[in-house]
């Protein structure tokens, strides 16, 4: 009966580890699922972006070369496109920071709270 009992403990403590990892990891892919919104729309505000730039920039440069010198026209091209890009990056932050950090910080608490009672019952 002796040689049992430390068996049990560690099967014990076997299956309470694995039901601690097994949360930790649900609430970390619950986390990550939830910023996958932000992390889109900050790749799509990469890509339009870029895109943006590439496709139109040459055309809004030669628009403007109309009514101001090409160097000026460059850089109110520029601005603009560069204006949009940051205001597409900032709707992205106000996303990103709405939701909590990816990691098990609840599973942690709830950990932590067992120990504390364990300890206090001993």
């Amino acid at each position: 009966m002796v040689k049992q009992a430390p068996r049990e403990a560690l099967d014990q403590s076997v299956a309470i580890t694995r039901d601690v990892a097994e949360a930790a990891q649900r609430e970390m892919w619950d986390k990550a699922q939830r910023r996958l919104p932000a992390v889109q729309m900050g790749m799509v505000a990469g890509t339009l972006g870029a895109l943006a730039t590439a496709a139109s920039y040459r055309l809004s440069v030669l628009l403007l070369e109309k009514r101001l010198r090409p160097e000026l026209a460059a850089a109110v091209a520029a601005a603009a496109y560069g204006g949009g890009a940051g205001a597409a990056a900032m709707a992205a932050v106000r996303r990103w920071r709405g939701h909590p950090v990816p990691l098990p910080t609840e599973t942690a608490r709830k950990v932590a709270e067992i120990l504390a009672d364990a300890a206090g019952g001993e």
